[in-house]
């Protein structure tokens, strides 16, 4: 099967197109939603998700807490599903992201939220779900029908949402700028992206596991990834934020097994960039050090040809750490397709996974 024939490849490439959409579509929800946390004095979200959309949140917790004097935690939906716990949300924001709309566990916790006098949050990529009914504020991510099993476009429509909504309650205009402009910026990309997945799907697709790590605003991306050569590829990935990683994981990495690792480059000030590319520099080091396969995937020009016996993909793509995550998730998918199809699997529809996975 040829990658291009297939679903996930025709949804990865649509992705441009929602981000030329997305604001106008969700414009006077967003106004009136920010307006609403601004005034309520409530300065918590609380986070539902699972899988895919649970990346996106965990990605909105970083860019938020990082810009904002607001504070995300990551529920844990069982919490109410299950043990009937006694959590108190009346001081929270409440916001539940499902590509579906019908993850039931996270309804429930929308709507203790409700009954608590909670501000509640949907993101779905549906209008008529029981999320989007449900919730107080619903923002849509008119992605349309998206039929191949592994997200992709909606994971894209779901970054750009959390980081629209996390601009706009901090006052990152030049985020915020980047939205706006993301889809010519984007576009310009993808074919670059093209030609180094192509590359490195080739190089890399008869590894059978293998690790993903990055860190901070990118760290989502290591999950993502991670799981996208899991579900189409069947091959054993697990992502780490690579502070973690040093931790007990790292002990398991040998010549057999391949760490991909997604560095974005920083653009604060010198001593942040400082620290960031260091911290990005001793990671790759390590890995090279116990011998692993290194595929290096960065924006950050000072990073490639560094280092001996790593494999570099530069994308140039010169935006904020936190925009650089839109490029990272298409490299991650078109890598993920391109793989699957290499070794005859069908990214579209892989073993024993349906589109919708209801969890209580």
């Amino acid at each position: 099967m040829r990658h291009s024939e297939t679903l996930m490849w025709k949804e990865i490439n649509e992705t441009p197109r929602l981000f030329g959409e997305i604001q106008t579509v969700n414009a006077d929800v967003m106004k009136n939603l920010v307006a609403d946390i601004k005034t309520s004095g409530k300065n918590n979200f609380v986070a539902a998700a699972r899988g895919t959309s649970d990346h996106a949140l965990i990605f909105f917790k970083y860019v938020l807490e990082v810009n904002s004097h607001y504070t995300v935690g990551l529920s844990a939906p069982s919490v109410v599903t299950l043990y009937r716990g006694k959590i108190d949300y009346s001081n929270s924001i409440v916001i539940g992201c499902s590509q579906s709309g019908r993850a039931e566990d996270v309804l429930e916790v929308i709507k203790k939220g409700n009954e608590q006098g909670a501000i509640t949050i949907a993101i779905t990529n549906d209008l008529e779900s029981p999320m989007a009914k449900e919730a107080k504020y619903h923002l849509y991510l008119n992605a349309g029908l998206e039929s191949s099993v592994a997200a992709t476009k909606t994971f894209s429509a779901q970054l750009f949402v959390t980081l629209w909504l996390a601009s706009e309650l901090s006052g990152n205009k030049e985020n915020l700028l980047h939205l706006k402009n993301l889809k010519q910026e984007i576009q310009k990309v993808i074919p670059e992206i093209d030609v180094l997945t192509t590359k490195y799907a080739d190089k890399f697709k008869d590894m059978q596991s293998g690790f993903v790590l990055s860190r901070g605003m990118t760290y989502a991306i290591a999950l993502e990834a991670s799981l996208k050569l899991q579900e189409t590829c069947y091959i054993q990935m697990k992502g780490y934020a690579g502070s973690d990683f040093y931790h007990g994981p790292m002990a398991m990495v040998s010549d057999a097994t391949p760490v991909i690792i997604y560095a974005a480059k920083n653009n604060g000030d010198q001593e942040l960039q400082t620290l960031v590319r260091t911290d990005q520099i001793n990671c790759v080091e390590k890995m090279i050090s116990l011998r692993a396969p290194v595929l290096l995937v960065t924006n950050d020009c000072v990073l490639t040809g560094k280092f001996a016996k790593c494999n570099d993909a530069l994308i140039n793509f010169g935006v904020p750490e936190e925009v650089c995550i839109f490029a990272f998730a298409i490299f991650s998918q078109m890598l993920a397709c391109k793989i699957s199809c290499l070794i005859g699997n069908n990214p579209d529809a892989p073993r024993a996974l349906n589109k919708v996975t209801i969890t209580k």
